[in-house]
């Protein structure tokens, strides 16, 4: 008996050792995905763009930003060719009466920020669009993506100053007033821009995201639920130790990255799109972080049919006059009755 107990005692202790390595190793691979993703390269539509931006009526100047980051300045050119979706939007806008500036005409700037294993030429096919309705962009690679030398993404704990520097060295270089300022931002990087508003309200004009989470917890609670059907009841287990390996390797603990409370410090017009059909992070988190923006200057936006990664493009038609209209009537001296 007292072998048998013995016995016991050193399986349950390699059980426990086990077990712990188990974690550790969860905690190490997994928070490597969430902080230092897979990089994208330049994809087709991409070299096609910048390889004749005028065709797509843009001028694309690239720049380093602060902390030797990666940028585009973007500019309507000054002689567009197709330029097939910039046209759709100028005339979309029209038709809802919504007032343009001539061709070429700046009347704002946008930062936009680009989500989780992405890059920013995402968004040079938005910046067709922006750009057409009278804003000059700027597309920044977050730390982690892209071609950003640094290795580490932190959701906003420190890419907030990294943006109001960004955008201060934009000015310098290229000499355009700091307002309007207005931050646009999907998923990751509209949690970014909702924290990077809440930081100095008064800096930015108005501020947009798409498909965003309210708690960084959450999407990664939700893929550890959904990895494997058995090893659903240690998905909170799997959460903490996936959390712990984030904190020990950037220092930011995902439970602290909240847009849902940030949004209480949003006093400038918002506007937060999410798909109805977004599994990844549901459309209830979206609502949350609307109804935690204090200003009556609000646009909730949800998508039909729209999935996490659809988010834009699933009524693209349609939504993206709405950004360029809430973007516009936001920089108008009477914004405070606009919405």
């Amino acid at each position: 008996m007292p072998r048998l107990r013995r016995f016991l005692n050193r399986l349950l202790v390699l059980l426990s050792i086990f077990l712990l390595l188990l974690l550790i190793g969860v905690g190490w691979f997994g928070s490597e995905r969430l902080i230092s993703p897979p990089r994208r390269g330049l994809q087709s539509y991409h070299r096609e763009i910048l390889a004749e931006p005028a065709r797509y009526g843009l001028s694309v100047n690239a720049f380093t930003g602060a902390s030797a980051t990666p940028c585009l300045m973007v500019l309507p050119a000054a002689s567009p060719g197709e330029a097939y979706r910039s046209h759709q939007l100028r005339a979309s806008l029209t038709k809802r009466g919504v007032p343009l500036p001539a061709w070429g005409e700046i009347r704002g700037t946008v930062i936009l920020l680009h989500g989780h294993t992405g890059r920013k030429e995402d968004h040079l096919p938005i910046c067709e669009r922006f750009c057409a309705a009278g804003f000059r962009c700027i597309l920044v690679d977050l730390p982690g993506h892209g071609d950003n030398p640094s290795t580490i993404t932190t959701f906003g704990k420190n890419e907030t100053q990294l943006i109001e520097d960004i955008f201060e060295d934009a000015q310098v270089t290229f000499g355009f007033p700091d307002q309007p300022a207005l931050l646009f931002g999907v998923s990751q990087g509209g949690a970014i821009a909702l924290q990077t508003a809440a930081r100095h309200p008064e800096r930015w004009t108005a501020v947009a995201s798409a498909a965003t989470f309210s708690s960084l917890d959450r999407p990664i609670r939700h893929s550890a639920e959904t990895f494997h059907a058995r090893l659903r009841p240690l998905a909170p287990v799997n959460t903490f130790a996936v959390e712990c390996g984030a904190w020990c390797r950037s220092g930011m603990w995902p439970t602290k990255i909240r847009p849902s409370h940030a949004a209480r410090q949003l006093t400038m017009p918002v506007m937060i799109i999410h798909g109805e059909e977004d599994r990844f992070i549901p459309i209830d988190q979206g609502r949350q972080i609307f109804n935690a923006i204090p200003s009556h200057r609000k646009i909730f936006r949800p998508v039909k049919n729209a999935g996490h990664g659809r988010v834009l493009a699933e009524d693209a038609d349609n939504l993206y006059p709405e950004i360029c209209e809430f973007f516009l009537k936001s920089i108008l001296p009477s914004a405070a009755k606009a919405f």
